[in-house]
């Protein structure tokens, strides 16, 4: 279960020919504290924030101890075996590679 804050992060998603990609910021979390899953279709991405360490009191702050949460409805052109995740600088990388049916096919013209 989610308890605190729950911030919505920002995404950008692209089709390429052979995928869909999301990009979502999520500054504050890292590849150890961002959890996803797919499941029945639903994907869910799950990111905590790092706490203030107790022994430091903060006198003044605008960034916010909380936790991502964002979820996407697939359809079936997704091939969900092949799905990968990346994080690099605050930002989560999904790659969702579409199904064989779906990728573009290029077919050659043989000489007779």
């Amino acid at each position: 279960p989610r308890t605190g804050l729950v911030f919505r992060p920002d995404v950008d998603i692209l089709e390429e020919a052979d995928a869909f990609v999301i990009h979502a910021d999520m500054p504050g979390a890292s590849d150890e504290t961002v959890e996803i899953q797919l499941e029945k279709g639903l994907l869910s991405i799950h990111g905590r924030l790092a706490q203030t360490p107790e022994n430091v009191r903060p006198l003044y702050a605008e960034y916010r101890n909380g936790g991502y949460y964002r979820e996407f409805r697939l359809s079936d052109d997704i091939d969900a075996a092949a799905v990968t995740a990346r994080m690099k600088d605050g930002v989560l990388e999904l790659r969702l590679p579409k199904t064989a049916e779906k990728k573009p096919r290029r077919i050659e013209v043989q000489a007779a």
